[in-house]
């Protein structure tokens, strides 16, 4: 089993698939799953046995306190699709860290510097080969912007920045203790696995991990303040030269200095971020949903609900609060959110004892106590609790520590029944057929949206029928419910009965996506039926105030309705961008609002008097010459009509004085 499970940790970097839309999410899962099953079957073979004493372990414990409100959660709030996904993913890793936890009580952690090391080194092999193979091509690239968004996306096989250097943030104990404590060889494939990590971390410019490293480094000096000498600060401040001045060459060849600083000057402006009102839209849903949560995998869902997409396009949709901790009460109630606040708390806490006890003997337990400490910063302001990889080296790491604490105490007579193992072998095999599930459902799903964009609508339908599970998979990676495809497959062909159709069983599902909404609403409309199609359209604007779609078809509704100053209310709160863009995109907003103006216009011509009517028709022929101008004019119209409450004409009027005057 040994070799095998050095097999499995080394080779996690490996395993991907560029299949979904999510290249590790779903395969990772189903690699796990598979993993889990094959220990499992082992120790039935080998005839190994699991003791009381483990499950007496108060990690053990608040991790299946955690599991327990995670279940009821998810019971009480409707057994969704994501609702099982989470929970099975939870249950998969505790049984993981049992199996785990039990190995080291018979086997050395030693035997696992080597793996992670290579786990490290192929991980930044891959990222670098990336960066290599691409660099002349962003480098081509004119706009600072767009060249560091095109660095941005580089991320090894962790699916994102961030949490490539998150997961190599996790190897640092190993690599440092492969170091500084393991022969030739060993020690300067650590050396150079952990450069590799240095110069990364300068080009993915991760503020988190920086932050994570910080507190690392504190924590390291707290524990040996008093063991510090003047030849090891030496050492340690020509290292810190070495590779500071690395990373700042390798940032000067990539143009990214800028964009460094930029990074580190963000946050001081957290309060106008994004970070920020995820925070206060995951507490706002924390303060409704206090004992149970919203439910497991619902906090996606749910969180449109407080506020989130106010001012924001629609384009984009948050998949999680970036805090684990708030991730975890949210969903799952505060008793839980406090139980993975608890599972930090208990192996920083045991790390620092055992390192104590001996701490020649256990400077690795040293390296754990200040690893943990910066993964805490981490769990904060990121989100590795999603990442299998991320969760197989955190629980390593923890089945460590706990097992040293065990073998401290050195109580193992009480022997489990042997069928707890086959228990744990069928719950196993239930949770591997989910993630078969799953990751088929998710290549399915992924290539329904390649359709679309593509306008292939009946592949679309096709894609969608086989991604579809209403147990296991019922939205996709981006949480729009997989029958809006459908449905909107449907309605390009014209088929409006059966889209709608599509469109009312993913509103069930997800009640809060402004497409959903909004292509409902359309669908009531074409039935002629303005009032339900008014309904939901303002259900959507409640979720998202500035989505321009919704505004646009609203006030298509309301100038049908001879509701033309309504309309206008409605078309000029909308988010736009750029005119360039709109031309581009053949977007409809301009011709909406200048049919609108128009008609608006029109009606009042009769009653106004003759300077009134020249400046109506000076801002008409600026619909004709410049509609973007003209865009800019009648929003500041808009705004002026609000703040003196007036009507259009008169706020025309006004603006129109002071462009005159400027």
């Amino acid at each position: 089993m040994k070799f095998l499970l050095q097999i499995f940790i080394a080779a996690i970097p490996l395993v991907f698939s560029f299949s979904c839309a999510d290249p590790t999410l779903s395969i990772r899962f189903l690699y796990l799953s598979f993993a889990v099953i094959f220990f499992v079957l082992l120790n039935i073979i080998t005839k190994n046995v699991f003791f009381t004493s483990v499950f007496k372990n108060p990690f053990v414990i608040a991790f299946s306190i955690l599991l327990l409100f995670i279940f009821i959660s998810m019971l009480f709030n409707g057994n969704t699709s994501e609702g099982l996904y989470v929970f099975s993913k939870f249950l998969l890793i505790f049984i993981f860290c049992l199996i785990i936890i039990h190995f080291f009580l018979k086997y050395d952690y030693r035997n696992f510097i080597v793996p992670i090391i290579i786990f490290s080194f192929l991980t930044s092999s891959i990222y670098w080969y990336q960066l290599i193979l691409s660099y002349d091509e962003i480098m081509s690239i004119s706009s600072n912007w767009k060249r560091n968004v095109e660095f941005d996306k580089l991320s090894s096989t962790m699916a994102h920045k961030n949490l490539l250097s998150s997961i190599q943030f996790l190897c640092l104990p190993f690599l440092l203790h492969g170091f500084l404590k393991n022969k030739k060889f060993i020690k300067w494939f650590s050396l150079l696995s952990i450069f590799l990590i240095v110069i990364t971390y300068f080009q993915t410019q991760t503020r988190a991990v920086l932050g994570a490293l910080f507190f690392s480094f504190l924590s390291i000096v707290f524990l040996n303040l008093k063991n510090i000498k003047l030849k090891y600060l030496l050492y340690f401040s020509l290292i810190v030269i070495v590779f500071s001045l690395s990373g700042y060459l390798i940032m000067k060849s990539t143009n990214r200095i800028d964009a460094f600083k930029s990074d580190i000057l963000k946050v001081t402006e957290f309060k106008s971020s994004e970070r920020y009102r995820l925070y206060k839209s995951t507490f706002n849903l924390i303060f409704d949903n206090p004992i149970i949560g919203v439910g497991p995998g619902q906090w996606k869902l749910d969180v449109w609900q407080y506020g989130l997409y106010f001012n924001t396009s629609g384009k984009r949709f948050a998949q999680r609060p970036h805090n684990d901790f708030l991730w975890v009460t949210a969903e799952a109630g505060i008793i839980a959110g406090l139980c993975y606040i608890i599972l930090f708390l208990i192996l920083i806490r045991d790390s620092y004892l055992i390192y104590t006890q001996d701490k020649k003997k256990n400077l690795i337990f040293c390296l754990f106590f200040s690893t943990l400490i910066g993964y805490a910063f981490i769990s904060v302001v990121d989100f590795p609790m999603e990442r299998f990889a991320h969760n197989i080296l955190f629980f390593f790491i923890a089945s460590i520590i706990i097992s040293q604490k065990l073998k401290l105490k050195d109580n193992f007579k009480l022997k489990l029944p042997n069928y707890v193992m086959y228990l744990l072998l069928i719950i196993s095999v239930y949770i591997a057929n989910i993630a078969i599930v799953r990751y088929n459902s998710d290549i399915h799903a992924t290539n329904a949206v390649y359709y679309k964009n593509k306008g292939n609508w009946n592949y679309v339908i096709k894609a969608v029928n086989k991604a579809y599970n209403q147990k296991y998979y019922q939205i996709d990676n981006v949480s729009t419910p997989l029958l809006w495809y459908k449905g909107i497959a449907y309605f390009n062909q014209n088929k409006f009965d059966l889209a709608f159709d599509n469109f009312k069983k993913a509103y069930q599902i997800h009640p809060n996506h402004v497409h959903v909404l909004n292509n409902l609403a359309t669908l009531f409309e074409i039935k002629k039926n303005s009032l339900m199609a008014k309904k939901y359209y303002n259900d959507a604007l409640k979720v998202n105030p500035s989505f321009k779609e919704v505004r646009v078809n609203l006030a298509a509704i309301l100038f049908n309705e001879k509701k033309y100053i309504e309309a206008l209310d409605v078309i000029l709160q909308s988010k736009v961008e750029p005119f360039w863009k709109r031309k581009q995109n053949k977007d409809n907003y301009d011709l909406y609002l200048k049919t609108i103006v128009l008609k608006w216009a029109n009606t009042i011509k009769l009653n106004s008097s003759f300077e009134e009517r020249k400046i109506l028709e000076k801002y008409i022929q600026k619909f004709n010459e410049n509609p973007k101008l003209a865009d800019i004019i009648m929003r500041k119209v808009y705004e002026k009509r609000n703040l003196l409450d007036e009507n259009y004409l008169n706020s025309l009027i006004l603006i129109d004085k002071e462009i005159t005057k400027k």
